[in-house]
């Protein structure tokens, strides 16, 4: 026990002497309205170590630095996006149970420590640009101690990501913070409702200047002779601008997005004073001089400068153009007054009222003369000027309002004498214009008349057309091969089958001959009456290559269709005779042994297999695809016979096959996009734990909600086999 009682001993003793040899910043009494800055005695270190917060950590070999981290390119390096600074603070006995705050001003993210306990968090602290949260409470008063008399540690974890590219773009080379002490009285409330108060002033005016702005270009737009107006607007907009930018900058709680208008601030207050300078050029109907070029070619090379963020010339630019528009203005306002141009001495008085308090603003600032703006002379000036230009621009307005009226009054005497003789001759007018009118009266019945006899001629032709296609469909149902048929030699398979129009250019055909059971699928070129008369002699030559010569193979059936359609159609007399088909042909030998050949359409093949190669209702499905040849049936080509491609493929009991023609695929939905062939084979993969005419039922349902209100952009066939 004693041994543990003499370490103790040792280790306060040591600890007393670290604390008598570290820099300790005294907070003496405040007053209510002022604030003590901590800027110096405070410990830095790159890294991060929770550790670092502690109040038994021992820091004396840190390094001493300000927390503004100010730096120029030579040592940009000091800091390195992440950072703790800790500062030893003595509450001193005239605070004793006084409340107090902190007063944070920060480009970064922070954690605020007090005796190793955190108790303020300031956005997201890290070194990655995507996690960490920036957040700038704008010396919004924090809770920070209900004061303790004696040592305190305070510790902040400090990171800004982003600190060297601020440098690089906007040459903000102070990444870093400052932070104050004040009393948490009515005081600072006080100043924080103040705040509020200017800056609900500022965007009031900002939004005056703004509807200013818009009441003018409205006056343009109306009236586009008078361009002084355009003019004008744009001045007040800019004007406008300059008052919200600052504003919503100095609110902001993200330092990011406030350092970009800040930046862009000067774009706005260069052309705000280039605005003013046209502004009297137009009001003034001066011609254009040197001066006006001169000050043009500065806010050029002014505005290169802000662009390419070279911030050693944008200052000595921005005051050489502010000085040489003033002057410009100012000279241009005083000849014309002299010369008695009509309303100069108006917009005059009002331009120069703002000019000299620039010209005042200019001289204080080269005279650095400390002047303060809390005076009332000045709070007096700055609302003068303000409100100088837009008043006497009001005034000159009104001016010429008051005389375009007086001369229409004159005007309306002659008017008025006018009028008479047009009464007069607005009264023939309507006598002829009433004979004209029973006239059209009576051309317009006899034309409607016409128009009913020649629509109910169109009509009965549309229903003689009509009745001519149904009759058609009826023709082209009773040469497709039966439902009866179908079932006897398909009986696990299903069809489905939807024209785009009334008869369709899609046909299934199928077959038995010397114990082979053959089926196809065929895409005619067109659809409606052109396809489906394609569709008949199709189907007729099928019959007659199977059923009457008795071929069976698939590519041979194919060949022989290619000839006979060329035949049939004479396409090797008429070159510009491009119909013809796409099919998919399949035989099936026996149970397990088909043979396929296709014109431009595949066959699918689909079963269910797990990983060990043994088929399984729960395993995954496996979807072969066997392309047809790269040629249609029939059309242009010269050549008369094709040699079609025969594949031979062995099947197991439980697989699917597929054919089609292309109209499923390339349905559009109501959105514009195609379903395209590989979502149509994924949606034939997902149903196989479906009977076929559950898969027939499925498909059809989806296209229809695929399309939605689209209309069907071809006909559709798919066939679907078990085995």
């Amino acid at each position: 026990m004693k041994k543990i009682l003499l370490l103790f001993c040792f280790f306060a003793f040591a600890a007393l002497l670290t604390a008598q040899n570290k820099n300790v910043l005294r907070i003496p009494k405040i007053d209510s309205t002022e604030t003590i800055a901590l800027d110096k005695f405070w410990k830095f270190h790159n890294g991060d170590d929770s550790t670092w917060a502690s109040s038994y950590f021992n820091d004396s070999t840190w390094e001493t630095i300000y927390t503004s981290l100010q730096f120029d390119e030579n040592d940009s390096t000091v800091f390195k996006g992440i950072a703790w600074f800790r500062i030893h603070i003595y509450i001193d006995s005239s605070l004793k149970d006084t409340p107090l705050a902190l007063l944070v001003n920060q480009d970064g993210a922070s954690q605020i420590f007090l005796d190793g306990k955190l108790i303020h968090s300031l956005g997201t602290v890290s070194t990655n640009p995507n996690t960490e949260k920036k957040y700038n409470p704008n010396e919004i008063p924090l809770t920070f101690i209900n004061a303790t008399v004696g040592e305190h540690i305070l510790a902040i974890r400090y990171s800004n990501s982003d600190y060297k590219k601020h440098f690089e773009k906007y040459h903000i080379n102070n990444p870093g913070f400052t932070i104050k002490i004040a009393k948490q009285d009515d005081s600072v409330k006080e100043k924080f409702i103040t705040r509020i108060i200017i800056t609900s002033i500022a965007v009031a005016l900002g939004m005056f200047f703004l509807s200013l702005g818009f009441v003018h270009l409205l006056f343009f737009l109306f009236y586009r002779k008078h361009i002084t107006n355009l003019y004008y607007s744009l001045f007040v907009f800019l004007f406008g601008s300059i008052f919200f930018i600052p504003t919503i900058s100095f609110n902001l709680f993200n330092p990011e997005l406030a350092i970009t208008l800040n930046y862009y601030f000067w774009f706005f207050l260069s052309l705000f004073f280039y605005a003013l300078l046209v502004l009297h050029y137009s009001l003034f109907k001066r011609p254009v001089t040197k001066y006006f070029w001169f000050s043009t070619l500065i806010l050029i090379a002014l505005l290169i400068a802000l662009i390419f963020r070279n911030n050693y010339f944008t200052e000595y630019l921005l005051f050489s153009f502010i000085i040489s528009t003033v002057v410009a203005s100012f000279f241009m306002v005083i000849k014309s007054i002299r010369k008695k141009i009509d309303g100069a001495w108006i917009i005059g008085t009002g331009s120069l009222i703002f000019l000299l308090f620039l010209g005042f603003i200019i001289i204080v600032i080269m005279a650095n003369t400390n002047f303060s703006v809390h005076s009332i002379f000045f709070i007096l000036l700055i609302f003068l000027a303000l409100i100088s230009i837009p008043v006497s621009m009001s005034i000159y307005l009104a001016r010429q309002f008051a005389m375009t009226n007086n001369n229409l009054e004159k005007k309306l005497v002659e008017v008025e004498s006018l009028s008479a003789k047009s009464i007069e001759q607005e009264k023939e007018k309507q006598k002829i214009l009433e004979t004209q009118k029973e006239t059209l009266e009576i051309q317009v019945k006899e034309r409607t008349s016409e128009i009913v006899e020649q629509k109910k001629v169109i009509e009965e032709k549309n229903k003689d057309i009509t009745d001519s296609i149904n009759y058609a469909k009826t023709i082209q149902e009773a040469i497709l091969p039966s439902n009866e048929l179908k079932s006897k030699l398909f009986p696990d398979s299903f069809i489905l089958f939807k024209p785009k129009d009334i008869v369709s250019g899609d046909f299934f055909w199928f077959a038995e001959k010397n114990n082979k059971k053959i089926i196809a699928a065929c895409d005619c070129t067109g659809h409606g009456v052109p396809g489906a008369l394609m569709s008949m002699i199709g189907n007729n030559i099928l019959n007659q290559i199977v059923n009457e010569k008795g071929i069976t193979a698939p590519d041979k059936i194919l060949n022989h269709l290619h000839k006979e359609i060329r035949k049939t159609l004479k396409q090797e007399e008429q070159n510009e005779a491009k119909d013809g088909m796409d099919i998919a042909i399949i035989t099936f030998n026996d149970q397990t042994e088909i043979e396929f050949a296709g014109a431009q359409r595949p066959l699918w093949i689909v079963k269910k297999i797990d990983n060990n190669g043994i088929i399984d209702n729960d395993t995954l499905q496996q979807l072969t695809e066997i392309k047809g040849d790269k040629f249609a049936i029939g059309g242009w080509q010269s050549e008369t016979e094709r040699k079609f491609t025969n594949h031979k493929i062995s099947l197991s009991k439980g697989e699917c096959i597929y054919i089609s023609s292309d109209g499923f695929a390339d349905q559009f939905s109501d959105i514009d996009n195609k379903l395209m062939t590989s979502r149509f084979k994924e949606l034939l993969k997902s149903i196989q734990q479906e009977s076929m005419s559950e898969q027939s039922i499925f498909l059809a349902d989806f296209i229809e909600k695929w399309r939605g209100a689209r209309e069907q952009i071809d006909d559709i066939l798919v066939i679907g086999i078990r085995i």
